[in-house]
């Protein structure tokens, strides 16, 4: 009897352990919109995308961060006027 015990308190413990061993600890995968969201944040912050390895030299970075900048601006300017353009199309009919 003594031995069906040990050996009934040494398999309750083996599979006590395995069990927290088996659990599941990997993050779920991003969604394709979750994706797509972090890239136009990435981008909107002027943030250097793909090409971990390469390493930005700060007048690089500089001049990437300028340029999104500058692009953003002229694609609200552009935006802006077709807008103006067609609220006067709308008022003069």
């Amino acid at each position: 009897m003594n031995a069906k015990q040990l050996f009934l308190a040494t398999s309750l413990i083996a599979l006590t352990s395995t069990a927290a061993f088996a659990a599941d600890t990997t993050p779920a995968p991003k969604t394709r919109a979750e994706v797509l969201a972090e890239l136009q944040e990435a981008r909107a912050n002027g943030e250097e995308i793909g090409m971990e390895g390469y390493s930005w030299y700060p007048a690089q970075k500089a001049a990437l961060v300028k340029a999104n900048a500058e692009t953003r601006l002229a694609a609200e300017k552009a935006n802006a006027e077709k807008v103006a353009a067609k609220a006067q199309k709308t008022q003069q009919n």
